[in-house]
């Protein structure tokens, strides 16, 4: 009989092993939320050491990596591994194996937008439209204060997010560690506070700690990552995935981008009028100070309704 290959990913396997648990058997179940709640570590366990954490038999771990479809529990630990240290990558261990389009045929360009344009496309079959919802109607909700922040490179995308956002509705701001530290900021969040967190691999301490926190404290983190999932994905109540595989030893910022524009466009359409009265008003603080900038008058700075 052949070998059974690894199976086709389905996201990650944190993903599969989610969403394989309605079938299972109760024993079998309680090795897979065993996995998962001391994951990737529990997986690269031996054996033996896994049915002692979970309480269960070997055949019964057996079954349930065969399941998975995977036709060994060694077969299982190697694309675990592999997994994390995909997750791990950084641009310079990513610099002589991504592929590159100096030949791509159509030009370079062609060939970086085809690129680009199938990330896209898979970032819209990974992220459950009931979710994006959810989140819109967070993010549209005026009783709720809006918090994003980001890391290295992500933080472009929070400060989009909030510049954008702050047009469509009032309580919008950026969390980053400028005059107060951000462990400080995170003591002063609560059950109104959202946070919409940006963390893609090579993950940030600071704003796994930050999100950790606030989620104690009753805030709502939504989560905005990669598909092999920050850390902060064992916290927030709402996580959304987008792919960042490009021809590039850098993962792209396009998707995540594209989807802040998304989450932005969702707000308008619950906001409506709401929306265009503070638009209006805005522009009209934004003409009030450029006015009194050709005046001379001494009065408030442009805001960020001012983009000109």
């Amino acid at each position: 009989m052949p070998t059974r290959r690894s199976p086709a990913p389905l996201a990650t396997i944190e993903h599969r092993i989610r969403a394989g648990l309605p079938g299972l058997t109760p024993s079998e179940r309680r090795v897979a939320r065993t996995v998962l709640s001391a994951y990737p570590i529990a997986a690269l366990e031996t054996i033996a050491e896994l049915a002692e954490r979970a309480q269960a038999s070997a055949p019964t771990i057996l079954r349930w990596v065969s399941k998975l479809g995977y036709s060994g529990f060694p077969q299982f630990q190697r694309d675990v591994r592999e997994e994390v240290q995909d997750r791990m990558k950084s641009p310079l261990s990513l610099f002589d194996t991504a592929p590159r389009l100096e030949a791509a045929e159509g030009g370079l360009l062609h060939g970086f937008f085809a690129a680009a344009a199938a990330t896209l496309m898979e970032t819209e079959r990974m992220i459950d439209p009931a979710t994006l919802d959810a989140v819109i109607d967070v993010l549209a909700d005026p009783r709720r204060r809006i918090l994003a922040l980001g890391g290295r490179t992500s933080h472009i995308q929070a400060k989009y997010l909030v510049f954008h956002l702050h047009h469509l509705r009032a309580g919008v701001q950026e969390l980053q560690a400028a005059a107060v530290p951000l462990y400080y900021q995170a003591a002063d969040l609560g059950r109104r506070d959202v946070v919409v967190a940006f963390d893609y691999r090579r993950y940030e301490r600071q704003s796994i700690a930050l999100c950790r926190t606030a989620a104690k404290q009753g805030a709502t983190v939504i989560l905005i990552t990669d598909p092999w999932l920050s850390p902060i994905a064992e916290v927030a109540a709402h996580v959304l995935t987008v792919g960042i595989a490009i021809p590039s030893p850098f993962d792209t910022g396009v998707t995540g981008i594209a989807l802040v524009e998304a989450l932005l466009a969702g707000v308008l359409g619950r906001q409506g009028r709401q929306a265009r009265e503070r638009m209006q008003m805005l522009e009209d603080k934004a003409g009030e100070a450029r006015d009194d900038f050709v005046t001379g008058r001494k009065t408030t700075v442009p805001g960020p309704g001012d983009q000109g």
